[in-house]
């Protein structure tokens, strides 16, 4: 079996995918504040407080949700090598020895965890567009057979 030949590969969010974080954290905010707001108006009794007030605590709680998950998603972006054998992250200049693990494929693009030796965790995405030259040696990478963090020889079994 051949391996993967050596790459390297810049990945972190893009600025779309950090504005659907944001979205999907303003739906969030807003779906709460809808719910919390709807007993504090059915406590005002039957005629409630009127929509205005509705009007104000759903937006406001909408783009309080999306400055959070904006901020949230961090544009952090890290340098994964595949040297020899194995993986390494650059993270702030220090290289550290890591393992690489896909955790949703969609065929042009990937979520991966990025783990350290030390124990530091970052989940990351990966396209094909970004990418570019990479994106085959990586899906190799990721994907040839016992590739999942085995060591040589771990997955045999010795006769008895």
């Amino acid at each position: 079996m051949r391996a993967a030949p050596p790459f390297e590969l810049t990945l972190g969010l893009s600025a779309t995918e950090r504005v659907l974080l944001a979205l999907l954290a303003a739906a969030v905010a807003a779906a709460l504040a809808a719910w919390v707001w709807s007993h504090v108006d059915a406590a005002a009794g039957p005629a409630g407080r009127g929509t205005w007030p509705w009007l104000a605590v759903v937006p406001v709680a909408a783009t309080i949700g999306a400055c959070i998950g904006w901020s949230a998603a961090r544009r952090d972006l890290y340098l994964v090598r595949w040297q020899h054998g194995h993986w390494t992250w650059v993270d702030g200049g220090i290289e550290r020895d890591a393992t690489v693990q896909p955790k949703l494929d969609l065929g042009n693009w990937m979520l991966l965890v990025l783990r350290s030796q030390q124990g530091a965790v970052r989940w990351v995405s990966a396209g094909r567009q970004r990418a570019g030259e990479a994106w085959h040696p990586l899906r190799a990478t990721l994907f040839a057979p016992g590739a999942v963090g085995l060591e040589p020889g771990a997955g045999e079994s010795t006769p008895r």
